[in-house]
Parts: structure tokens; C-alpha cells; sequence
């Protein structure tokens, strides 16, 4: 459920359920509300094995070690999104697949290899550092903050509130308007580092 789809900012493009079983650490069955995204599980994973990593680069996500032992009930940190208006790598995966098969039965391992991105680890591209393009939002629940940059440079905001509003629909942006600049001044600090990265700088 929820509004717009997959590959959008809206929350039908983000909000999945997730499931954690852990007989040994989670004794007692419970439902939380409380955010989460790809980015925390290896935080999560380096607090609950007890590791530091020397040199760690700057990270999204969070330990969610708290949450899986029930003492966190709201994440301490916002969370960001970009939907950034440039176009994907076509990956029909069954063709691939289908051609790898075909090869290693002929005897060989590589297959088609015209296709390989040799230069996928190199920077060949700066990005203004000024501008944000598309669609971003900020989620600091239960308030979630939406960007959205025209081809015009011209910037729309939206504001909702997820508890009463789960399907964005009731804009607050125009009410609540300290809330929304305050979230826009954290999102586009938060954009300008996605920039910084995606030009070889560090994160944040």
C-alpha cells in the first residue's frame, strides 16, 4: 500500500515490511514501527559481533542492535532519500542468465563479455554541487519531508505526517511551515554530501 509505487520516494515506493527471526536472541514476538533501510544492517552486524572497523568510512545507516533487543522505539537519526532524474543500466537478468548457461555448457565461463563495465569503480562524471535535481525526501518519523526539483530548477515542497497520514495525501507544508524549512535545510545538507560522494569527496 501506499501512495505511488516502486522506484518512487512516496511511501508505496519505500515502505516494505521486514521480518527478523532470531529464536536464540528474540525470545518473545513483538511489531515495531520504528524505520529502518538496507543501510543499517551492517552497522547492525559490526555492533552485534562486537567489531570496530579502523578508518570506517562515514555511513548512512545505524546499529539496529537496540531495536532487535527492544529498547529503541524511535530511530535517532533521519533517514534520506534521492530518486535522481538520470537513467538505469538495462539488466534483463533471465537473458544474461540464460546466455552464461548456454556458454558453460559449450565449455566456456565468460560468455558474452561486450557488456562488462570495466570502468564501474572509476569517477568519470562531476555533479554540481548546487543543485538537486528530482526527487528527494526526508523521514524523520513521522514526519517525512518531500523535494521535488522541475526540469526549471523550480522546487516544490510537501510535508506529511506519517501517523495520521500514512498515505501523504493531507500536504502540511504550508501549515507547518518551521517544521518543513528546518527538515529542507537537513535534506539538502544531506544532498550536498550525496553530491560530495558521487564526486569522489567524503560523505558527509
Amino acid at each position: 500500500g501506499g501512495r505511488a509505487n516502486k522506484g518512487n520516494v512516496y511511501e508505496g515506493g519505500l515502505r516494505v515490511p521486514a521480518i527478523l527471526e532470531w529464536p536464540a536472541r528474540i525470545k518473545n514476538p513483538r511489531a515495531t514501527n520504528v524505520p529502518c533501510n538496507t543501510s543499517d544492517i551492517y552497522p547492525t552486524l559490526l555492533d552485534i559481533v562486537g567489531v570496530r572497523m579502523k578508518n570506517q568510512p562515514p555511513l548512512d545507516g545505524i546499529s539496529l542492535a537496540s531495536l532487535v533487543d527492544g529498547r529503541l522505539n524511535v530511530r535517532p537519526r533521519p533517514m534520506g532519500f534521492w530518486d535522481y532524474p538520470a537513467g538505469g543500466i538495462s539488466t534483463p537478468s533471465s537473458k544474461w542468465m540464460s546466455e552464461l548457461l548456454e556458454a558453460q555448457k559449450a565449455g566456456s565461463e565468460t560468455g558474452e563479455t561486450s557488456r562488462l563495465r570495466l570502468d564501474a569503480g572509476e569517477i568519470t562524471r562531476q555533479y554540481p554541487e548546487d543543485s538537486f535535481p528530482g526527487h528527494a525526501a526526508w523521514l524523520d518519523w513521522p514526519w517525512k519531508l518531500h523535494r521535488i526539483q522541475g526540469k526549471k530548477a523550480d522546487v516544490k515542497m510537501e510535508l506529511y505526517n506519517l501517523a495520521h497520514d500514512p498515505a501523504e495525501q493531507n500536504d502540511l507544508a504550508d501549515q507547518d511551515t518551521d517544521r518543513a524549512n528546518s527538515m529542507k535545510s537537513q535534506l539538502e545538507d544531506w544532498l550536498a554530501s550525496v553530491v560530495r560522494s558521487l564526486n569522489g569527496k567524503d560523505y558527509h
